[in-house]
């Protein structure tokens, strides 16, 4: 990398020297100055002054350069001087380069009063050019280019056309000071409700340690994390906590195994409930399982016979929907069904959620399981996108297209297409819907359990007085911070929340047409990732 050449100046009275290096238009300027310093602290004569300070250019290109042309320097001033020193030395057009620079700076992240210096600077270097920049010019360049959150309340503010560039910047420097102002406490709020959050976590993880059992007590313990994992893992149920059971805990009629002979759950205890497998002997296929409404007198009937029932209960799965005409989530029942190759949802709930409505590209039909001569298939031309989750919010679909059907009889058929976007496998022996990348059962979701309690010992007068309370002590005092910071902050969230109001207040009409209403000569589309995602104020 080339060196660029300084100037140096032991005392004002001194003859300064220019080192050798690249010559810059910040150098050149440092050197116009020293001369003129050194001039005016000697009271050299205008004659004289080329010749008194030229030899103190110390590049051998630029002592070769005077040498060469040393009569026309000596008699010419020394601005003649500086002007042949410039054409020579920078590069070509380096006043529009420079003034090209100034026009496009921008202020970015930096403060306004430290890159409005900078700029001044650099058009101080032009000084003297027809490339320099006046004073208007300059405010006109500042003022285009200053930053988003500065633009507003500097329209704002009005400030006079008639202001010096030296008090307008200061007044602008006000404003800005006033912003970084807010960024700092906005930046210190985060830090202090992410420092709570981290204390809160921490707290929880603390008394959330594995729990021991004992045998004395009166009271069964909860399940710890390694018996649940087993009892799922060995279909067991998790209220009488046996391992290899048909029934699950919402139908165990054995109820909870007695505290004071119960031991901990192990991987010895699970294989050995497992059942032994029976060997099964081969059969010759069957041609044809008849009903026994058509077997012959003297038959064996169907209470000799292995056979399904004539009908199983529905796989119904409670999901949460919203829409933009929800203010909350709103829960239904939905049927899922891997025997359909569609994903309905009926008119009524679409309108009630304020669902977007898309057109089909091409009408989709379908018929009735019934087939009547007389009737006709159904035509669907609607679809809306949604993304139904639990009610415990613990799973939730991706986004899927749900066909709108007038009068269905259920609020929404999850068909094959949200179960093989969702990677979901059904059993319908066991009656679970399983997520195969996290192993969530929509069907059987996992209870969660009430917080872990905690037991206080209080020595008064050598005796025990046991307590327990529940373990929300963490979260409510995390609660009790957060709205403690936010009350001492009130009056400043408020003029922040104001400020932000009328930032925007010319973006966005009283009111605004209804989704149905809005007209269909797209010129520009954005699509949204949620376009159902509402946020509320």
């Amino acid at each position: 990398m080339t060196k660029t050449a300084a100037v140096e100046q032991s005392a004002p009275s001194k003859p300064p020297k220019l080192t050798a290096g690249e010559i810059t238009p910040q150098v050149a300027h440092d050197w116009e100055n020293a001369c003129e310093t050194y001039f005016l602290h000697k009271e050299v004569k205008a004659a004289d002054q080329v010749k008194m300070v030229a030899f103190g250019m110390l590049d051998p290109r630029l002592h070769t350069w005077y040498l060469t042309q040393r009569t026309v320097l000596n008699a010419g001033t020394f601005a003649a001087y500086m002007k042949a020193f410039r054409d020579a030395w920078l590069e070509s057009h380096w006043a529009n380069k420079l003034r090209k620079k100034v026009l496009g700076s921008h202020q970015g992240t930096r403060p306004f009063y430290e890159w409005a210096l900078d700029v001044q600077n650099q058009n101080a270097l032009l000084y003297g050019n027809p490339a320099y920049l006046s004073e208007k010019q300059l405010r006109d360049q500042l003022e285009a280019h200053i930053c988003d959150e500065l633009t507003i309340p500097v329209f704002r503010a009005k400030l006079a056309d008639d202001l010096s560039l030296k008090d307008w910047i200061e007044e602008v420097k006000h404003l800005d000071d006033e912003r970084l102002e807010d960024l700092a406490s906005h930046r210190k709020i985060a830090e202090e409700l992410h420092k709570s959050s981290k204390r809160t976590t921490t707290s929880f993880n603390k008394t959330s340690t594995t729990k021991t059992y004992n045998p004395s007590s009166a009271r069964l313990g909860s399940l710890t994390e390694a018996e649940r994992t087993l009892l799922a893992k060995h279909k067991g149920c998790f209220k009488c906590r046996k391992f290899y059971v048909s029934h699950q805990s919402k139908d165990c009629t054995e109820g909870a195994p007695d505290a004071s002979s119960y031991k901990m759950l192990t991987e010895t205890d699970a294989l050995a409930a497992k059942p032994k497998t029976k060997a099964v002997a081969a059969v010759r296929p069957v041609g044809a399982v008849m009903p026994s409404s058509v077997l012959e007198d003297g038959s064996d009937s169907e209470d000799d016979m292995c056979v399904a029932p004539f009908e199983t209960a529905h796989l119904l799965w409670p999901c949460l929907l919203t829409g933009p005409s929800s203010k909350s989530f709103e829960r239904i029942e939905a049927l899922i069904d891997h025997g359909s190759h569609l994903v309905l949802i009926d008119e009524n709930v679409v309108e009630r959620l304020g669902l977007r409505r898309c057109k089909l590209h091409s009408d989709i039909e379908a018929n009735s399981a019934f087939i009547d001569n007389c009737s006709s298939p159904f035509s669907f031309s609607e679809y809306v996108l949604l993304s139904p989750s639990s009610v415990t919010h613990d799973w939730t679909s991706r986004m899927i297209r749900a066909i709108i059907a007038p009068n269905l009889a259920v609020p929404l058929l999850l068909g094959g297409p949200f179960l093989s976007h969702n990677s979901l496998v059904i059993d319908h022996d066991s009656r679970t819907c399983i997520v195969k990348d996290c192993d969530y059962d929509l069907l059987n979701p996992p209870k969660h359990e009430p917080p872990t309690t905690v037991v206080l010992v209080d020595r008064i007068d050598n005796t025990n007085t046991v307590t327990e309370t529940l373990n929300v002590v963490a979260l409510l005092r995390k609660w009790i911070d957060t709205l403690a910071f936010i009350e001492a902050n009130k009056e400043h969230l408020e003029r922040l929340d104001k400020e932000m109001r009328r930032k925007y207040d010319d973006r966005f009409p009283d009111d605004i047409p209804h989704i149905n209403q809005l007209p269909t000569d797209i010129v520009h589309r954005i699509t949204l990732k949620d376009p159902n995602k509402v946020i509320q104020c």
